[in-house]
């Protein structure tokens, strides 16, 4: 429900606040109001606009399938799960960018996480069952812990990657070599966008395969107990990280101070986790 909820959240809001923005004049025979993607990416644009209908339709088939036990009990609601969230990969990977290159990219990284696991669990030497029902829900607990930790970075990235920090330009300027629909982080600050961009997607990706695995109970459980999971999480939170390091500011100085920030917070909770596990043989009981 969660899930769902959210992605029905994020496809409605991107399906109004189109990424490359509108147009506000009709100059050059431009239609005020109507999105400048769908006049310079044409093709893009209807990829990105019925990937992203096709998941906001789906997420609430899913919501409205949530109510009937009949339902939950086969494979259907994970087979739309899966449906919902491709077209949530589509759709990010034809709006965030301008680039085949780049959508190519967002795909495949996606692809290479999902190898990743999948190799990562068959490599391993793990029992056929689960020991006993407390296993089952120990792995269960862990598994909600990790959904809800993917569905937050799975949100916020799909936001940022489709209106990136700094907005768009709304309109040509052959002279300054502006493009309508274009980042304006692009052209101002070329290796920061880049930085944004390559991390948004990494973290986007991995949360949304994350997901993926989370929806099929063999997966998740040999995943989860092999930590192959919890490296999908931590590229994510690494992503995100660094995606709102880049993104969030256009000086260096702050860049390298939300860093150290979290570099300083990292260590202080490991420094809490080390005391916490040598605490009982620094200070042995008499």
């Amino acid at each position: 429900m969660l899930l769902a909820t959210l992605v029905v959240t994020i496809t409605y809001q991107a399906g109004l606040d189109l990424p490359g923005g509108l147009w506000l004049d009709d100059r050059d025979g431009q239609n005020i109001g109507h999105p400048v993607l769908q006049t310079t990416h044409p093709t893009r644009y209807r990829v990105f606009f019925y990937s992203n209908s096709a998941a906001f339709v789906t997420s609430l088939v899913v919501i409205m399938m949530l109510q009937s036990k009949f339902l939950l009990n086969r494979h259907t609601l994970e087979a739309t799960l899966v449906l919902d969230l491709f077209g949530l990969i589509t759709a990010y990977g034809a709006g965030s960018t301008r680039e085949v290159t780049q959508s190519i990219y967002i795909v495949a990284l996606a692809g290479i996480v999902l190898v990743y696991v999948i190799v990562h669990i068959t490599i391993r030497d793990h029992d056929a069952e689960l020991v006993d029902d407390e296993e089952v829900k120990h792995l269960d607990d862990k598994r909600k812990v990790l959904l809800l930790v993917a569905v937050l970075a799975a949100t916020l990235t799909y936001q940022a990657g489709l209106t990136p920090p700094g907005g768009f330009w709304l309109a040509d300027d052959r002279e300054l070599g502006h493009r309508a629909g274009f980042p304006i982080l692009l052209d101002n600050y070329t290796r920061r966008y880049n930085t944004f961009f390559y991390c948004n997607a990494a973290s986007f990706m991995a949360s949304v395969t994350l997901i993926l695995l989370l929806v099929n109970p063999k997966l998740y459980r040999q995943g989860i107990r092999c930590r192959a999971l919890y490296v999908c999480m931590l590229v994510g939170m690494f992503g995100l990280m660094g995606a709102y390091a880049a993104g969030s500011s256009r000086n260096l100085k702050t860049s390298v101070y939300v860093l150290t920030l979290v570099g300083a917070v990292l260590a202080f909770i490991a420094s809490l986790l080390a005391i916490f596990l040598l605490g009982p043989y620094l200070n042995p009981k008499k």
